[in-house]
């Protein structure tokens, strides 16, 4: 008894013909394809968006802390930096701050025109500078105020920005004004 041999190929050839022209599962190819760069967008726009959003909160909570700077209140004892940024977590929702992932410098200059960048609050490394002053000025005088609030990326590892170290992004807020005449 002769049996019929079968081809190595598993498909006929009308059939390997018929397997060209299916379309069936063209739909999960394509996205296969196009997955994960859509994935990586949408989660790039949501993370741009809150990023905004969370420089916006430190912003206001910055504004709020300063007044305590510009009235005076901070001279009248020995208001440290550590302190300072105990005042700008009181603004920001307890889940977001870290005292530890904020670093503020607050100078007095003489005039606007002395106002520096915040280029000056980083090391040749890139690094945030260790000597960073925390001076309040008097009555009436000019006061600087850069604060740096280390906020954590999630698609840290792409490193778009300068600002992104170490899968950290370095929101910035400074503020330039004048103390009131409290004396």
């Amino acid at each position: 008894m002769r049996g019929r041999k079968r081809p190595l190929w598993p498909f006929r050839r009308k059939n390997s013909r018929s397997l060209l022209k299916d379309r069936s599962g063209v739909t999960a190819v394509e996205f296969a394809l196009i997955a994960m760069p859509f994935f990586i967008l949408s989660i790039g726009i949501l993370e741009v968006g809150l990023v905004q959003v969370v420089n916006r909160m430190v912003d206001n909570a910055v504004v709020s802390a300063a007044r305590m700077i510009r009235t005076g209140q901070a001279q009248e004892g020995t208001f440290t930096a550590d302190e300072f940024k105990d005042e700008i977590c009181g603004f920001l929702p307890a889940f977001m701050c870290d005292t530890n992932r904020i670093s503020v410098e607050v100078v007095s200059v003489d005039s606007f025109a002395e106002a520096t960048e915040t280029d000056d609050l980083y090391d040749d490394e890139g690094e945030i500078r260790e000597d960073l002053q925390f001076v309040t000025g008097g009555a009436s005088e000019i006061v600087v105020m850069h604060v740096i609030f280390k906020w954590p990326m999630i698609m840290s590892n792409l490193e778009l920005y300068p600002e992104d170290r170490g899968g950290l992004r370095h929101l910035t807020s400074t503020m330039v004004f004048r103390n009131e005449p409290w004396e």
